[in-house]
């Protein structure tokens, strides 16, 4: 048994494209930049990522050129010919989940200290501490 599944972070290259279908079918194309390599050697590749239905409808317009998202999907190679009759292949995420950023978080980014802050505030302290557990009876020698 083989598992596909690729996840990649990013910011979005540009607006994602919303269409529909003659069945009526959302769906919605952007890429995502992958690097690889180091220095002078360095290369970006540019992954197609397509979102369907109810989501594509739903998540397209929050898909905006600069935007930071995450995507985990089925990887799959596009093959597809050319006008000029010569065949050509697209690397392809088909998304399965989508991590977007907050609604008005697109053109500013938050400074990292402050989700950690809410994090922290957010969880609930214990009532009480426990003392520190001593485990000098526990050695068999």
């Amino acid at each position: 048994m083989a598992i596909n599944v690729i996840t990649i972070s990013g910011n979005v290259g540009k607006d994602a494209v919303l269409r529909v279908t003659p069945n009526g079918k959302h769906i919605a194309n952007f890429s995502i930049p992958a690097k690889s390599g180091f220095g002078d050697n360095e290369k970006t590749s540019w992954l197609n990522c397509k979102m369907f239905g109810a989501m594509a409808e739903k998540l397209s317009a929050s898909v905006v050129k600069g935007a930071k998202v995450t995507v985990s999907g089925e990887f799959l190679v596009e093959e597809w010919t050319r006008n000029d009759g010569t065949q050509a292949q697209t690397p392809t995420i088909l998304v399965r989940d989508i991590d977007l950023p907050p609604r008005g978080s697109q053109a500013q980014e938050s400074s990292p200290a402050q989700p950690a802050q809410r994090r922290q505030q957010a969880q609930p302290r214990p009532a009480q501490e426990s003392p520190p557990m001593d485990f000098d009876d526990d050695i068999p020698f």
